[in-house]
């Protein structure tokens, strides 16, 4: 996403849905996931998971810009996160396919 994607997906968020707070948007971001998985499940048509994604992407961009991030906000802690990342120990895959991090 570039910051100029980033500012028309929350700034139509911000006029179309001006009573969302944070907290409904993580719930509808946990609708979305929900549905995303259904649509992987099922082995829908590649656009329509695309388009589960693009909600699931949207929702969580606007759920940060929500809690005050902006565009470089969310790249920083991204690039700063992957560091954390890159030096932990990570474990074996458990019985869904989930790798977790050796604390």
């Amino acid at each position: 996403m570039t910051e100029e994607q980033f500012i028309k997906v929350t700034q139509w968020q911000k006029e179309t849905f001006p009573k969302a707070s944070l907290l409904s948007k993580i719930k509808h971001l946990q609708e979305e996931l929900a549905e995303l998985k259904d649509a992987i499940i099922k082995d829908l048509h590649t656009q329509e998971i695309e388009h589960e994604f693009a909600d699931c992407f949207t929702l969580l961009f606007g759920s940060a810009s929500t809690f005050g991030m902006d565009f470089k906000d969310i790249i920083s802690c991204i690039d700063s996160k992957m560091e954390i990342n890159k030096k932990r120990t990570w474990g074996a895959p458990d019985k869904d396919g989930v790798v977790r991090h050796i604390k």
